[in-house]
């Protein structure tokens, strides 16, 4: 089907159903909440390999689902953002990943709860078939809903290769999986709580957000963003570091993953890490008004607003 594609992305990682319940008013906990409760498509690897394709780009998701009506919707709906879906595979006798959010009217997260079995199942057959899709990628995306040994297996092949590799952590308890498997890899996109997870250090200051990108460097990681919400984000690569100004709205789950792929859309149009984490800046505003096509002239403008708001790290003091 797509055997012609060359310089796409390949997407490894998470597709799954998000639920979400948000209370109208501020959340009582113990007991029940005045709301909505709304279904989406999810998953960390899913949502960037659909943002891509959104904006355009050739792009390849590797993930599993259960061989169910939720599986089967995930695969249509990715599918019509462009985005490849031979990859998405369906494991019998498995379920499709559940994620179930509830928030509070201002947005945020109060309480989740993953259900990912599905993301064990991974043989070798499957990884191979994977594999195989690197040597005409233009790079590798994964994230951490993968099983340990799956993600080793990938960047390592992917470094062998030479492709540039972007990681995220998805959350603070899978950030662990990333540990002593870093070195190598261009860039990590983490929020300040797993940054502090992978780090190892507490985090107190703009100065230890600092300290700990630059200990990860350190360990090999070419270059690092840290989300930091209201506080901005934290940009950091070999050279030294530096701050761009919180957009007006804050980037928060999926629009952190809008994040992510305005980050990899800018690959091959920006050499600065400041100037590619404003296209994700950009991006990430525009996701929450996406219906269809992303208007590029319109993601172009705001990533050139965005791009003129960085602050030098040692303003931050």
């Amino acid at each position: 089907m797509l055997e012609g594609m060359s310089e796409y992305w390949l997407c490894v990682g998470g597709a799954n159903v998000d639920v979400q319940g948000v209370t109208i008013a501020r959340l009582l906990p113990g007991t029940s909440n005045p709301g909505y409760v709304q279904q989406a498509a999810g998953g960390v690897a899913r949502n960037v390999a659909e943002n891509l394709g959104w904006l355009g780009q050739e792009v390849q998701l590797f993930s599993l689902v259960g061989e169910d009506a939720d599986g089967e919707w995930l695969r249509q709906i990715t599918a019509k953002s462009g985005v490849s879906t031979h990859g998405m595979f369906r494991i019998p006798s498995k379920s499709t990943g559940r994620y179930l959010a509830i928030r509070d009217l201002d947005g945020d997260l109060y309480a989740a709860v993953s259900d990912m079995d599905v993301n064990d199942a991974w043989t070798d057959a499957l990884i191979q078939s994977g594999l195989q899709r690197l040597p005409q990628a233009a790079g590798l995306f994964m994230d951490a809903n993968l099983p340990q040994a799956v993600m080793q297996q990938f960047l390592q092949e992917a470094k062998r290769l030479g492709k540039k590799v972007i990681v995220d952590p998805v959350s603070v308890k899978k950030a662990e999986k990333w540990r002593g498997m870093l070195d190598g890899v261009y860039l990590l996109i983490s929020s300040i709580d797993e940054i502090e997870q992978l780090s190892g250090q507490s985090l107190y200051s703009f100065y230890d957000v600092e300290r700990c990108a630059r200990k990860l460097i350190e360990d090999g990681i070419r270059n690092v963003m840290v989300i930091c919400g209201d506080a901005g984000i934290c940009l950091c690569e070999q050279t030294g570091s530096m701050w761009l100004t919180a957009p007006p709205n804050p980037i928060r789950e999926t629009a952190g993953d809008a994040f992510a792929a305005g980050v990899i859309y800018a690959q091959n149009k920006a050499s600065s890490l400041a100037e590619q984490a404003a296209y994700g800046i950009a991006l990430a505003e525009l996701s929450s008004q996406k219906n269809g096509m992303y208007d590029i002239d319109q993601l172009l403008n705001r990533k050139n607003f965005f791009a003129t708001t960085q602050v030098q790290g040692n303003e931050r003091g």
